[in-house]
């Protein structure tokens, strides 16, 4: 706090008192009066306890200038003081001014002048303390530079980042070439940005800090630069408002829905109110510091794709341009939305690669990554083309190990990411979001509560285990510090000092301080998310209250970890300090060689049973048969247990290569002492090494063998799934009263009464009405003059009815009835008057209305004009009837469309049918071809909407032959054959892929002749 205060300088003091001598002289000494000068002093102390941590990953930056601002109530960029280490004593300043104000300035000034210079370490990571005091929006910039400094890029894109200038010397990360190859380091333009809102809170001296164990640190905050975290930067500060909590979550919220879409977005629930909880991580180098959940991989996997993109500093100001002006996606600007197109393509391809990385062997990542890059570049020349895949068997490798890597340091299991690799692909399939979809609604919120929610359970979940390895950790530390202390003597020293390496060993294992941070900073993303939820509704604050006692209760056990920590490297100091004290360095590096040579064939042990474990389960798994759905269930379970045991084998060997590593240590350092035995120690050690190597590769062969009878497995289920809608929509269409005899029979019925009347009055006059003699139950009235006809049936209440007109070469006719037919009643529609109906026609026959604008139209066209006195002579030449048609018969019904047509001139006939049945939206297609020496006829019966999965019954084929084909359906994205259909008599019989074979009785298949 600045202290006021008024003081006389000497300068100011003479002055004062020579002033007051001339005051006593007389007036004519024309002395001027001159004012004393006024100084102000200020003075402030500073202690600097707010730590902000993270990493800038793009791939990473290491060596990247941290540029730290903070943010005023306009959003403008101000000065702040920091600094690159906590505190320890608080600093003091003094400054003076002519106005107060001027003088508290120069202490804030001179507080500035003393921040650091910071730059990134390799992974990217930096950290920077504030005032104790300090809330508010911090900005923080992170830039590495092309030229001029020793900043540096790693590229994290599978096919590559662009060239060099000039080839680097080969080493352990470049190869030589002029390509920028994953994994590689480069000089490039980049500035990833930040804006962290720092709460006013009580102080927290916990300890808690994201550089585990730092002293001096009252409260720890996680902001990451990324570059979804560069976007909400940036039009954060465009904006010109004051920034706070809920402005950041905010513009969060709509960046990711912009980007990524609603259902990606949803993957990040974790860290969707403040994008820098997370999402920092370089897939070349995983370092386990941040767990690769869905949503992180997420974020991870669209950074990687723009990076593989030409101009990522362009890509990033197309997708902000696109998120400010409301839609990045199907953006009007016509570069916007080819920027988003050419990203899709990007993503795709990357999720396609990681994939390849989490479930396959280095072939399968290989071929990925040549169809990605395919894909990147459409037409790539014959030498492009043969570059990339000799280097493509590297790059794969590379991948392999960034993913073994990853699941070695804690990122993941081999299960996990596999689990998380195929989701993430899924939600990327299409990304960012188009119209309506761009706006978040309630029905977004409610699910991204319960997102939220299932991530706060797991972490809960996590964070219980977490506090029982802690529990267990000072349990056995206790024991250790009972050993030591006043009871330590040289008889019990050397076990004293093996106790505590062992301790050591197991807690850097572990990780408990590591853990426990991670679900700390989780559960601040989690509370952060849930206040944007309460704010929106307080239907939420179920999820707050979740969110806040993790937090606690995180926040407890990075306590207590921490301390753990603190209380163990005294045990070492100790430890050190006892072999010095007992002159044991000997007995106790022997000791230690032993012991920690014990441990290892402990982990050996249990990595041996995990590999017996997991080859039992992947043998059972093979054996398991997926020919029908019980048979598939029962495999995809099994596949899924040859999974989880040979991700747990996996991890038994990862545990078994450390403990080999820690035991190889000890009995080297034994051996440098020339121990007795020491020579044998490492090389039974340098041989488990290699039996470990190998096992190693078991376990990831084992993997990707039981990954694959896993998918197979699933495959089948879903397939068996569709079979079952398959089945059910065979049997619908059976008992369909358009297919079935019954239905049939009374449109043939119908035709059959109208040919024989129309037969009959073909010998009578132009006019004329009566009792029809071939079918008596029938009476007509009829104009040859007028072109019309009815036909009615009083027993029945049947009618048919016709009008027609010479139009040209055509006759049109439009026509209707009302048929019983069994226990079905059939309408052919027509208008309410013949005159309506006709007009419908004709216009329809000049096409000046479709199909759906008639009701019953019969169309015959002749060899030229005809009318009354030359249709005798004239030739048919194609007969076309459309037909609005319902059928009832009390179950299912029928409402639609029969279209007829018949082409003298290639003896072809179709039919189609389409309509509604039941639930049913059908269609049929049905062809014959007489223009040889026997019909040929194909027919095609499709159900449409996503209940039927898009079902498809074919036949095709000869009368003499028989008819046969098969039942397609929709399954996964393809039409796929779900059984063989044959024509037999009174119906048809389908055998199913399962073996099940069954008729469908009678059914009758429509087809032109009828």
């Amino acid at each position: 706090m600045a202290k006021r205060m008024i003081k006389f300088t000497p300068i100011a003091a003479s002055v004062a008192l020579t002033l007051g001598l001339t005051a006593c002289g007389t007036d004519n000494d024309r002395n001027t009066y001159v004012p004393p000068v006024e100084s102000f002093s200020a003075t402030g102390e500073a202690q600097f306890s707010v730590e902000v941590t993270g990493k800038a990953v793009k791939g990473a930056m290491k060596g990247a200038v941290v540029s730290v601002t903070t943010l005023d109530d306009s959003g403008q960029s101000v000065p702040v003081a920091f600094r690159s280490a906590a505190s320890a004593e608080a600093e003091t300043f003094s400054e003076e001014g002519l106005s107060q104000d001027a003088a508290d300035a120069a202490v804030e000034a001179s507080k500035q002048a003393s921040n650091p210079d910071v730059v990134t370490d390799e992974s990217g990571r930096y950290s920077i303390y504030l005032e104790s005091d300090f809330t508010g929006p911090v900005y923080i910039t992170v830039k590495t530079s092309a030229e001029g400094d020793d900043s540096f890029l790693r590229c994290d894109a599978y096919v590559g980042c662009g060239d060099y200038d000039e080839a680097p010397e080969a080493d352990d990360v470049n190869d030589g070439d002029t390509k920028i190859e994953f994994g590689e380091w480069y000089k490039t333009d980049l500035e990833l940005s930040v804006v962290k809102y720092i709460p006013a809170v009580e102080a927290d001296t916990s300890g808690a800090s994201g550089i585990a164990g730092e002293e001096n640190v009252d409260s720890s905050y996680k902001a990451n630069a990324t570059f979804l975290t560069t976007l909400v930067a940036s039009i954060l500060i465009e904006s010109g408002a004051s920034i706070d909590e809920s402005a950041i979550a905010s513009a969060s919220l709509d960046t990711v829905i912009q980007v990524l879409g609603p259902d990606a977005a949803l993957l990040l629930s974790s860290i969707i109110g403040d994008l820098s909880n997370g999402g920092a991580v370089d897939l070349s180098e995983v370092d386990g510091e941040e767990e690769l959940s869905e949503g992180i991989l997420a974020i991870a996997q669209l950074s990687s794709s723009i990076q593989g993109l030409p101009s990522i500093a362009d890509v990033m100001s197309s997708i902000k341009a696109g998120i400010q002006s409301g839609q990045f996606k199907n953006n009007t600007d016509e570069g916007i939305a080819a920027i988003a197109t050419m990203l899709q393509s990007a993503v795709t391809s990357t999720s396609n690669v990681f994939v390849a990385i989490a479930t396959g062997s280095e072939d399968d990542i290989k071929a990925a990554l040549e169809a990605a890059y395919a894909a990147k570049i459409p037409t790539p020349s014959a030498g492009e083309i043969v570059a990339f895949a000799a280097n493509s068997a590297d790059i794969a490798k590379k991948a392999k190990e960034a993913k073994d890597k990853a699941v070695k340091n804690g990122a993941a299991t081999d299960a996990g990411l596999a689990a998380a690799a195929e989701k993430v692909k899924k939600a990327l399939e299409v990304i960012g979001c188009t119209d309506s979809g761009c706006t978040v609604d309630e029905d977004f919120y409610v699910a991204l509560a319960a997102a939220l929610t299932a991530e706060i359970t797991a972490s809960q979940t996590s964070l219980t285990a977490l506090e029982m390895d802690i529990d267990s950790a000072e349990s056995s530390l206790e024991d250790v510090q009972a050993m030591g202390g006043d009871a330590l003597t040289a008889d019990n020293a050397a076990a004293f000092v093996s106790a505590v390496t062992l301790l050591k060993n197991e807690a850097d294992t572990a990780g408990l301080s590591v853990k426990a941070g991670s679900i700390y900073v989780k559960s601040q993303g989690y509370v952060t998310a849930a206040n944007a939820l309460v704010a929106e509704s307080s239907d939420y604050q179920q999820v707050l209250d979740s969110a806040t006692s993790l937090n606690t209760d995180a926040l407890t056990a990075v306590t207590d970890a921490v301390a753990y920590d603190v209380a163990l490297a005294a045990l070492v100091v100790e430890a050190d300090a006892a072999i010095e004290d007992f002159d044991i360095e000997l007995a106790a590096a022997k000791l230690v060689a032993e012991d920690t040579a014990d441990v290892a064939d402990v982990k050996k042990t249990a990595a041996d049973m995990a590999e017996a474990t997991s080859t039992s389960a992947l043998a059972t798994a093979e054996d398991a048969m997926v020919d029908t759905a019980e048979n598939a269930a029962e495999a995809q379970e099994l596949a899924m247990n040859a999974v989880e045991a040979a991700s747990e084998f996996a991890a038994a060997v990862d545990a078994l290569e450390i403990a080999i590593a820690q035991a190889l240590a000890a009995a080297n350092d034994y051996l440098e002492l020339e121990g007795e035995g020491a020579q044998a120690m490492v090389d039974a050690l340098v041989a488990m090494q290699t039996a470990a190597e190998a096992q190693g590769e078991l376990a990831n062969e084992q993997f990707v063998t039981a990954y694959n009878l896993q998918i197979t497995a699933e495959e089948a289920v879903a397939k068996f799934a569709v079979l079952t809608s398959v089945k059910a929509t065979s049997e619908s269409l059976s008992t369909m009263t358009v297919l079935t005899n019954t239905g049939g029979q009374a449109v043939i019925d119908a035709a059959d009464v109208l040919a024989d009347v129309i037969d009959e009055l073909a010998d009578m006059g132009n006019s004329g009405e009566g009792t029809s003699t071939r079918q008596p139950e029938w009476d007509y009235n009829y104009s040859l003059d007028d072109l019309t006809l009815v036909l009615t049936n009083d027993t029945t209440d049947e009618m048919i009815s016709a009008a027609a007109s010479y139009q040209g070469e055509k006759l049109v006719v439009a026509w209707g009835a009302t048929l019983v037919g069994g226990d079905a009643t059939v309408e052919l529609m027509t208008a309410d008057t013949q005159a309506t109906a006709l007009q419908d026609c004709v216009d329809f026959s000049a096409g000046t209305i479709d199909e759906t604008q008639i009701d019953s139209c019969l169309i015959f066209t002749f060899d030229g004009e005809v009318d009354a006195d030359t249709v005798d002579d004239a030739e048919i030449v194609n007969t076309e009837t459309w037909n609005h048609v319902e059928i009832m018969d009390g179950e299912s019904g029928f409402a639609g469309m029969l279209n007829i047509t018949d082409n003298d001139a290639t003896d072809m006939g179709t039919v189609t049918l389409e309509g509604m049945s039941g639930d049913l939206d059908f269609k049929v297609m049905g062809m014959v071809d007489s223009s040889g020496d026997e019909d040929e006829s194909t027919l095609d019966v499709m159900v449409k909407g996503d209940t039927a999965m898009g079902y498809t019954l074919s036949l095709t084929g000869m009368e003499s032959e028989g008819y046969t084909g098969d039942v397609k359906a929709m399954y996964n994205g393809e039409m796929m054959s779900f059984g063989t259909a044959t024509k037999v008599t009174n119906g048809v019989s389908i055998t199913y892929i399962d073996g099940d074979v069954v008729p469908y009785t009678d059914v009758d298949l429509i087809d032109a002749s009828k």
